[in-house]
């Protein structure tokens, strides 16, 4: 097993002792970069510095390192907004992932088949490009405009376990959380229906980014699902087109108003859009456009204009247990709930299981749990 550093655990630790990276490499005789190479999980401390680092932040060698097991579950984070991913996140993250190794059982024999991912994946712009035209066309979208049901049906391809959240609160840490359990090579997608239709595109292609590339982790893993997401949603086609067509617009309410039509048009942020129309200036070597603090308010009033996915999906904004899972079977093609049938008929199933599996609270558990067993009376 290979070793490397619980960076979150190290830098909770790190804030609540008072110390920063210049700090702290003044205490353990390091250089500024070496704890920054840490930090990244790109090094491993030397014993003894390892063993410092331990006594300062008083973390023991279990908890201050991970031991890289087939077993334990892969987590990776969509968050809310600046939402910091924080020990105890990761802590449940991975109950739940180990929860649902209890399901691996019940899934069907295609299921169990190992989607194809990148062989050699780098954050390029280039390559991330000819990944994303790549999926486009083998899955035939021809239009510029990708449907959020399009996404569904690519990432049930790849054996995706989706599972829609509703139930439970709103003020979850993560928008998505993503578990690959190793050991089955499988991979679930908890995702918050809490919000609107061009966001929850967005975080489904960031998932369709993680799935291509079981072999990154944490920040490389981050940054890469999500500059495939831009790509995926707004090829470098159509950013090299609006890029010059942009250009040619005086004043920055005119580029605003340009860019908000075609965000209309496709249903994705205007600050998607700015981005990846930026990120071709850059590769190409070109100025960049400059929108400031107009681009950032001009989407907040862009995203007035849109409900909720949840109320697309129900038309209510809480609605009771059954519509809820007979709609996002429908829509989303999950299998999840089956597979909770399937485990209460071959060895039982608690309220308890269905809190830890989900991360809900016990009265939305004993709901679902009442409508499972009912339903295979």
């Amino acid at each position: 097993m290979q070793k490397e550093l619980n960076t979150n655990l190290i830098k909770e630790k790190l804030s609540e002792y008072g110390y920063n990276q210049s700090s702290i490499s003044k205490e353990l005789g390091v250089s500024r970069e070496a704890v920054s190479q840490w930090l990244k999980n790109m090094s491993f401390p030397k014993p003894s510095k390892l063993l410092m680092l331990g006594k300062i932040l008083n973390l023991k060698f279990n908890e201050i390192t991970l031991q890289n097991d087939l077993s334990i579950p892969k987590i990776a984070f969509r968050k809310v907004g600046s939402a910091k991913t924080k020990e105890k996140h990761i802590q449940v993250a991975r109950q739940m992932g180990f929860a649902l190794r209890e399901l691996t059982d019940f899934l069907p024999p295609e299921m169990m088949i190992k989607p194809p991912e990148l062989k050699k994946p780098v954050n390029e712009y280039n390559y991330i490009q000819e990944i994303a035209n790549l999926v486009r066309k083998k899955f035939n979208i021809t239009e510029d405009k990708i449907n959020f049901e399009d996404i569904i049906t690519i990432l049930n391809s790849f054996n995706t376990i989706l599972i829609p959240q509703l139930l439970g609160t709103k003020e979850q840490h993560e928008n998505a959380l993503h578990i690959y359990l190793p050991d089955s090579q499988t991979t679930w997608v908890f995702i918050n229906l809490d919000t609107n239709i061009f966001d929850f595109k967005f975080w489904l292609s960031h998932e369709l980014g993680h799935i291509l590339t079981p072999s990154l982790e944490n920040k490389k893993a981050e940054d890469f699902a999500d500059n495939f997401a831009g790509a995926f949603l707004f090829s470098s086609n159509f950013a090299e087109e609006n890029y010059f067509k942009i250009i040619s617009i005086s004043g920055i309410y005119r580029r605003i108003d340009h860019i908000t039509k075609i965000s209309n048009k496709l249903i994705i942020s205007p600050i998607t859009v700015y981005k990846e129309i930026n990120k071709f200036a850059k590769f190409r070597k070109l100025r960049s456009i400059n929108l400031e603090n107009q681009i950032y308010k001009a989407t907040t009033n862009f995203t007035k204009k849109y409900k909720l996915i949840s109320l697309y999906l129900f038309k209510v904004e809480k609605p009771n247990v059954e519509a809820y899972i007979k709609t996002v079977e429908e829509k989303y093609k999950t299998i999840f709930f089956k597979l909770l049938e399937g485990l209460y008929l071959a060895k039982g199933l608690t309220e308890g299981y269905i809190k830890t599996v989900m991360n809900l609270p016990v009265s939305d558990a004993k709901e679902i749990y009442k409508y499972i067993i009912n339903g295979t009376k």
